[in-house]
């Protein structure tokens, strides 16, 4: 007998049938962005495309410091120590609601660590609950499970790895001479931000340890239900080598790696502690490769490691040219007044925030980046929120709750997370999808009613 098809079956389906890959993505939204210039504004076709090639090449920096972003926390989640810790961890749940739970908490905290971290972290936590379950004979769905694991993703933005937050930290940013630089402390570390950070997860918490849960035993697929050829990931260690060569000597052993690591940690002892100064991007990269440098020893395991989590940065490589060329075509043809008049004529003081969040998950959807889709965004949101007396720091976390609540139903985003789970992103987006209905409540009127004050 046919299984009864739900709502998320569709939206899957239209997602699948109707949404192209991000790459070709980004090329059609450069084509409307020319089409909107040469209508909107006086400028003739060859301006818009003079326009589009000035700002091509002008985030590559950026781009740069993102990729980072990616690789060092993907080699951070699949180190050794990693693991184990993981394993041990997940061997505490002894009830079915705990193992939920601890799914979405543990996510939570990776994925406000370093979204790249968190992305491998929380599907190793999935498949080690899994397997933890299943020994300790509780009746645990695998996909459930993942979906716990993978909806607090929502959050990585309002976290220590936040796109938007860490750029306008950082010293000669894009936007600089606009609105300066801004510390993190009145992003990431606002109150604002934070308040709606700790409801948001208390929400999932509430969703996927009590109300979500499965209670159907027939429906529940377990992880060798699922597939029984599903491994955990083995540690990246090096075997250990025979070594016969001055070459072999500097690559196998850890003594090249410490001294260089004992340099990371004077200069962060010194960026800190004597300059004063806060986190910005290349200091969390810099905070990063002082982790894996120590944590991996030898040049040759941190090599292995770095080449593993370099494939799934490709996305940030490609596709930053294309939305900087975007970018270059809103700033240098005036397309960017355009639109931030109309944010304006849209939105009062109270409600821009929440509105400007909207907006920026709706374009989310089809530009799914955090960091290119706030040099896009950036240069409409900040004068709109100016004009309507909203600070920088606000809109910037409005920007961030918006700007990531569309990952937990468009895939872009958790094709490391499925490859490690072993899973399609059909077979847990029905979960997200609720999840995402509840957090855009919560978004929406977080927003608009928690005060802001600097």
């Amino acid at each position: 007998m046919e299984k009864k098809r739900q709502f998320t079956d569709y939206f899957t389906e239209f997602a699948e049938r109707w949404v192209p890959d991000s790459y070709v993505i980004a090329l059609l939204l450069t084509i409307v962005a020319f089409i909107m210039a040469l209508i909107l504004t006086p400028s003739n076709p060859i301006q818009v495309i003079t326009a589009w090639g000035n700002g091509f090449w002008s985030l590559l920096g950026f781009a740069m410091q993102m990729s980072l972003v990616v690789i060092t926390g993907y080699a951070l989640a699949t180190t050794p120590i990693c693991n184990k810790v993981i394993k041990r961890i997940c061997s505490r749940p002894k009830k079915i609601r705990t193992v939920y739970i601890y799914a979405v908490v543990l996510s939570s905290i990776g994925y406000y660590l370093n979204w790249g971290f968190g992305l491998v972290f929380s599907a190793l936590l999935c498949k080690n609950l899994a397997m933890q379950a299943e020994n300790n004979c509780l009746k645990i769905d695998y996909r459930y499970l993942c979906g716990a694991a993978w909806t607090p993703f929502y959050i990585w933005h309002m976290g220590l790895s936040g796109s938007a937050p860490l750029l306008v930290a950082t010293p000669g940013h894009f936007m600089v001479k606009e609105i300066g630089i801004i510390p993190i402390s009145q992003t990431v570390f606002h109150p604002y931000n934070l308040i709606l950070v700790g409801i948001s997860v208390m929400a999932m918490i509430l969703l996927f340890g009590f109300i979500l849960v499965p209670k159907y035993e027939e429906r529940i697929i377990s992880l060798r239900q699922w597939n029984d050829k599903l491994v955990l990931p083995e540690c990246t260690e090096v075997v250990k080598k025979n070594i016969t060569t001055p070459s072999e000597w500097v690559t196998y052993s850890p003594w090249c790696s410490y001294f260089i690591g004992i340099m990371f940690l004077v200069y962060l002892y010194y960026h800190f502690f004597v300059l004063g100064r806060s986190l910005d991007i290349n200091v969390l990269n810099f905070l990063f490769l002082t982790l894996i440098i120590w944590l991996y020893g030898s040049p040759a395991a941190l090599l292995k490691a770095v080449k593993s989590s370099t494939p799934a940065a490709w996305g940030v490589i490609l596709q930053f040219p294309f939305y900087a060329g975007i970018f270059g075509i809103m700033k240098f043809t005036g397309l960017v007044n355009i639109i931030s008049s109309w944010v304006i004529a849209f939105s009062t003081t109270t409600t821009f925030p929440a509105i400007s969040a909207i907006l920026s998950g709706f374009i989310s959807y089809f530009i799914p980046s955090g960091g290119s889709k706030w040099i896009i965004e950036a240069p409409f949101l900040i004068p709109a929120g100016n004009a309507l007396g909203i600070s920088n720091a606000q809109t910037i976390i409005s920007y961030m709750f918006g700007g990531d609540l569309t990952a937990l139903i468009q895939p872009f985003f958790a094709v490391p997370f499925m490859a490690v789970c072993g899973l399609e992103f059909k077979d847990f987006v029905g979960y997200s999808f609720v999840a995402f209905i509840v957090l855009g409540i919560i978004m929406v009127l977080g927003l608009t009613f928690i005060p802001f004050t600097i």
